[in-house]
């Protein structure tokens, strides 16, 4: 029977989700993966070769050597996991791994939750058994800090759209070394920690440890824009920051409150933010409760006041209420948004188009927007940014 990794992925996630060592078997996956630990260098030797994380390995060494014989076990494992093309995976998630082992096995223990051989002195599997199985292990080292686990709960992937390189540093891939360029093929999903945007129509990505076959202990990698799209954002990032009613309009003769912002000096909060607008600096602060703390979050919010111009245009012109512009770190914490937010850099709003639902903006928008920045759906508003490479995801509410 043919078990498709598209269709068994959820159900190694969501048994992974509620995955806890059982209390019985704590005491000997604590033994097995200490002894991980200390074997750890010979995995590596292995990781470096085939891609896959050191952990994958020891995982193996424990089910099939009984963790003796490290040397010659790392010979022969490489070989195989090449022979068996582990090397050439195009989806390196942990449930994707979890699937990896299963099929390493034959599936003769079972498949999804019920695979014995992933999911012995769990709280996972049903049936009783004094195994133990690679999610204890993996649950343990994770619990620990040993390891970072490359799972879904992460929340970002990076989708490779065509073939590309991820480079060590911002060069022409020809002056590279070799142990500083990787090819990776269309069609490949990553797990990312971060995506951050970088000079020459490049994105810097952070990695988890072990996810590309030669990433060694490297975690920061840069990539053509144009090659790859990020999905997802990073959990509890469900951002309430309630709409406040701008204290003056732009077309009140009162210009408002002054205040004090880098690179331009003194704004007025009811001006608009480009000449002519329609947003104003009361609506980027909040009535001027958040000032920019420097001159890259001013270049921010001028450069995605520009496109929520574009926006209104868009959208046949109709008002637009601004949910959320720019956070400083404080606000941005106490609202729930996002670690790395790009509010932050106020290039980042949140906003209800009058008249139209969110979804329905979203749809219109993204042919329009394409790989300019990111767009996320919720069902109260829609956020929109301008990072410069194509991120999408869904707020889940």
């Amino acid at each position: 029977m043919s078990y498709p990794l598209s269709q068994m992925l959820p159900k190694y996630e969501q048994a992974f989700a509620q995955c806890s060592v059982q209390a019985a078997s704590e005491g000997t996956v604590k033994i097995v993966a200490e002894r991980m630990v200390d074997l750890r260098p010979h995995y590596e030797a292995v990781e470096k070769v085939t891609g896959i994380p050191w952990w994958f390995a020891g995982i193996l060494h424990y089910k099939e050597w009984d963790q003796k014989e490290p040397e010659l076990f790392t010979q022969k494992v490489a070989a195989v996991l090449l022979d068996k093309n582990y090397h050439r995976a195009k989806t390196r998630t942990l449930e994707a791994y979890l699937w990896g082992l299963d099929l390493w096995n034959g599936f003769r223990g079972g498949v999804g939750a019920e695979s014995e051989w992933v999911w012995a002195g769990t709280n996972v599997l049903k049936k009783p058994s004094e195994k133990i199985g690679a999610a204890a292990l993996i649950r343990y080292l994770a619990d620990e800090g040993t390891i970072d686990i490359p799972g879904s709960e992460t929340g970002m992937q990076l989708v490779i759209m065509s073939n590309t390189i991820f480079k060590a540093k911002l060069a022409q891939s020809t002056t590279l070394g070799q142990r500083e360029k990787i090819g990776v093929e269309a069609g490949t999903r990553l797990v990312i920690v971060e995506d951050e945007p970088a000079e020459e129509d490049h994105v810097k990505v952070t990695l988890p440890d072990g996810v590309l076959s030669g990433q060694d202990d490297r975690l920061e990698w840069y990539v053509y824009k144009g090659h790859i799209k990020v999905l997802g954002t990073e959990p509890g990032n469900k951002p309430d920051d309630p709409v406040e009613e701008p204290d003056v309009k732009i077309v009140s003769p009162n210009r408002g409150n002054p205040i004090q912002v880098p690179k331009l000096g003194t704004v007025y909060l009811g001006e608009p933010i480009i000449e002519g607008g329609h947003f104003s600096w009361a609506e980027a602060t909040k009535n001027g409760s958040r000032i920019p703390v420097d001159e890259t979050v001013v270049n921010g919010i001028l450069k995605i006041a520009k496109v929520m111009e574009e926006v209104r245009e868009v959208m046949g012109n109709r008002p637009i209420t601004i949910n959320s512009w720019y956070r400083d770190p404080v606000t941005n914490r106490r609202v729930g948004g996002a670690s790395r937010s790009r509010h932050l850099v106020g290039d980042a709003v949140d906003f209800v188009v009058s008249g139209i639902a969110p979804p329905a903006v979203n749809r219109q928008l993204e042919p329009w927007w394409g790989d300019r920045g990111g767009i996320a759906s919720a069902s109260c508003f829609t956020h929109i940014d301008a990072r410069g490479h194509k991120a999408r995801w869904s707020y889940g509410f």
